[in-house]
């Protein structure tokens, strides 16, 4: 991509994760966006033909940047088995908790939350046939991701919802429990 491109996206894109967080997303038109970014009008529409278009592009660039720091940690050990990783999504939602709160929260978009969850699967996706080698999963590949994904988007929104009363290490735990272990719990062994 271009460089001038890269850079009026960005605009475009710092302007409406600023807005988001100080006003319902549906409240905000694309004139505030080009204002906020000091663009015009016609430059957005060259780019993007929404702002549903645009705020999802702006957070894969987030869950790119995310991405890029857990790869090293799920080599050896997959997303859903690795605390490390998790750790790693919660504390980046920490980091930008007012924006997710925003996007997650009861005023949050449909089209946005899609995808974030397809944005997870995908990843998943990746992460699952990498894992399972040649081994056949007793359930479609694209299921399981879309378990991981859920569970992971629905715990996030618990968690900043209730003013994330656990630390990113502790819902990592427990999010990598979840996943390996399920729900129900493992009866002690007999003595």
């Amino acid at each position: 991509m271009d460089r001038r491109v890269r850079r009026t996206r960005n605009l475009l894109g710092n302007a409406l994760l600023e807005l988001v967080q100080e006003k319902k997303f549906e409240q905000i038109t694309i004139q505030d966006i080009t204002d906020r970014a000091d663009l015009n009008r016609a430059t957005f529409y060259l780019h993007y033909d929404s702002k549903e278009k645009l705020l999802a592009d702006s957070l894969e660039s987030y869950f790119d940047a995310l991405v890029e720091q857990i790869t090293p940690l799920t080599l050896e050990k997959p997303i859903w088995e690795n605390p490390e990783a998790d750790e790693m999504v919660f504390a980046h939602v920490a980091e930008h908790a007012d924006l997710y709160r925003v996007l997650l929260g009861e005023d949050g978009m449909g089209y946005v939350i899609n995808r974030v969850i397809d944005y997870i699967a995908e990843f998943s996706i990746l992460q699952l046939k990498a894992g399972l080698g040649e081994v056949e999963p007793h359930t479609p590949i694209e299921i399981m991701a879309r378990h991981v994904a859920g569970s992971l988007y629905a715990l996030i929104t618990w968690w900043l919802m209730n003013d994330m009363p656990y630390t990113p290490r502790e819902m990592a735990e427990m999010t990598t429990r979840l996943c390996v272990t399920g729900t129900v719990p493992t009866p002690l062994p007999a003595s």
